[in-house]
């Protein structure tokens, strides 16, 4: 089994509390997350593997690590996406702080082709780079955990 989750503002804080919850199955768990994520197996040979988004070290989100998968020849329309994001809520849109990364992605994903797809299919569909060097990390730590060959074709 594995866990993702968003750091938010406080990586360490997100994995101190997974650890807290899960050393009782799996009491070999660090003090620390791996800065590549982590993947342990108990006695029982249950795996177990948690991965803080957006980099195990880094205060964010998912949405923080999809940002990493836009192509670089929409890098452009991904600046748009952010000012226009600014400019509604400089116009009294209710976007909470914590959401603007969230409105970044969605604003984007509004304008491809076709239109507001969802950042699983988008990715499916190549719209967001799974192969993006940013992304190596998490597809390693994802392949290992779910023990998929070293060139699956999940992310590819």
């Amino acid at each position: 089994a594995g866990i993702v989750l968003d750091a938010d503002t406080k990586p360490r804080g997100r994995y101190t509390r997974v650890r807290t919850l899960c050393l009782n199955q799996f009491p070999n768990l660090p003090l620390d997350l791996p800065p590549d994520g982590l993947v342990v197996e108990n006695a029982e040979k249950k795996r177990f593997g948690v991965w803080v988004m957006p980099d195990n070290a880094s205060d964010g989100s998912i949405e923080t690590f999809l940002r990493w998968l836009i192509p670089d020849q929409h890098e452009s329309t991904w600046r748009h996406a952010e000012e226009s994001v600014r400019a509604a809520r400089a116009l009294g849109c209710p976007c909470r702080d914590g959401h603007v990364e969230k409105a970044y992605l969605y604003t984007w994903l509004a304008w491809q082709n076709p239109p507001g797809q969802s950042p699983g299919i988008a990715v499916a569909k190549k719209i967001l780079d799974a192969t993006n060097p940013r992304a190596a990390s998490f597809v390693a730590w994802f392949s290992g955990l779910y023990q998929l060959p070293p060139k699956s074709t999940l992310f590819n």
